[in-house]
């Protein structure tokens, strides 16, 4: 079975030997970046299965670094920073990243993150009895091909909100509370966090949404969680928080 290639970009030669160590003992393939530019160089060359990054580095914030990286690598991103600051957070995951783990960490829970954030990739080979498309009005998901399509238009989305999407559309009309929604996609109980899932609802909804501020699709259910209407038509309780 061939084994996952992982990015590991931070300044810290400490912690990448730290993290490098860890994974290497889970079978993973080490690359590690010093710096923004070192990394984005590797990536011309090869593209990992999993990109883990600080934010603070000498040339280029972990922020932007995502930001520049998304218009190519649609593959997960995780942050891990020493940044306690709740903002932060929230602008690391609306950049494109797809989980956030504070420093100091304990390994085995790095290790743990990276394992779930790489199961997504199990999508690609659906069992011959699911469906390989989730069809509804204005939209279309391939399982198969990891696509969607708005109103005959491809959107491409991140690992995470991928899997969110199919989440809900797989039970229409079935309300799911935040925690709920982070174990499933997130595969983890211990870190549940609302505003993560917030962020991912509101990033996804930019990208399905013809007015995400309406949206048609995935709907705030009160104050009890999000569900997926499949109809395809503005709810009259529908809001976009």
């Amino acid at each position: 079975m061939k084994s996952n290639i992982i990015f590991i970009i931070d300044d810290d030669p400490d912690i990448q030997q730290l993290m490098t160590a860890f994974l290497s003992y889970e079978g993973f393939i080490i690359r590690n970046a010093l710096s923004a530019s070192q990394a984005l160089k590797m990536l011309e060359i090869e593209e990992p299965d999993l990109i883990i990054m600080d934010i603070q580095m000498p040339d280029m914030d972990g922020i932007t670094l995502c930001d520049q990286i998304r218009k190519q690598y649609p593959r997960p991103i995780l942050f891990v920073s020493g940044a306690r600051n709740q903002e932060l957070k929230a602008r690391s995951l609306q950049s494109g990243g797809d989980d956030y783990i504070s420093k100091p960490f304990d390994p085995e829970e790095l290790v743990l993150r990276v394992k779930s954030n790489l199961r997504w990739s199990n999508l690609l080979n659906p069992t011959p009895l699911n469906h390989t498309k989730l069809e509804f009005p204005g939209l279309s998901i391939d399982l198969e091909r990891m696509t969607v399509m708005v109103e005959h238009q491809p959107v491409s989305l991140l690992a995470k909100e991928f899997q969110l999407l199919i989440m809900l559309a797989r039970k229409p009309n079935q309300v799911f509370h935040p925690e709920q929604i982070y174990r499933q996609v997130w595969d983890d109980d211990s870190y549940y966090s609302k505003n993560t899932v917030k962020t991912h609802i509101f990033n996804l909804r930019k990208k399905i949404e013809p007015t995400p501020a309406l949206p048609r699709y995935i709907v705030t259910s009160g104050r009890l969680g999000y569900k997926f209407n499949p109809y395809g038509i503005i709810s009259p309780t529908a809001i976009s928080e």
